[in-house]
């Protein structure tokens, strides 16, 4: 999927690539969004871990919402590393809307909860703009690294102004 992209990848070539045969691969998905799924769960357990982790480390609340969502979005990012195809993989975020939206929530209420509690002012705002920040920085830098740098810096200098 990653080399052809969704639109382009068959249930042939999933089942090559991953060295089975069609039937069996068949006997565990319907078809190749059913696979995609899949693999989406995936990622998404992968993700809330690496967020999970980056937000119980130490530091302050601006490194601490820098490293979790640098662990995020770095796992999508190292997902994606090298496709020619990465648009069209995050594009697929908007068909699949609803499993992200329940991440999306939980991630967007936990670090309004912490900038609260850090004595932010307008908590929640500043977490819906650190989000959306974290996710164009994601959609355009290219490697991993590049994402959670990228991702740490706009924390610090989002986030370190607020804390007074």
């Amino acid at each position: 999927m990653l080399k052809q992209g969704l639109r382009a990848t068959s249930m042939e070539a999933i089942a090559r690539e991953a060295r089975i045969a069609k039937p069996t691969l068949y006997a565990q998905f319907t078809d190749k969004d059913a696979v995609f799924s899949g693999i989406i769960d995936e990622m998404i357990g992968d993700l809330l871990a690496a967020y999970d982790s980056g937000m119980a480390g130490g530091g302050d609340i601006a490194e601490r919402v820098g490293a979790a969502l640098a662990g995020k979005y770095g796992v999508i990012a190292g997902v994606l590393a090298g496709s020619a195809h990465a648009a069209e993989l995050y594009d697929e975020h908007n068909r699949l809307a609803g499993r992200f939206r329940a991440v999306d929530e939980r991630v967007r209420d936990e670090i309004a909860a912490e900038l609260r509690g850090a004595g932010v002012a307008d908590a929640e705002a500043l977490a819906r703009l650190v989000l959306a920040s974290a996710y164009g920085i994601a959609r355009k830098f290219g490697s991993e690294a590049e994402v959670g740098a990228g991702i740490r810096l706009m924390c610090r200098r989002l986030i370190g102004p607020e804390l007074g």
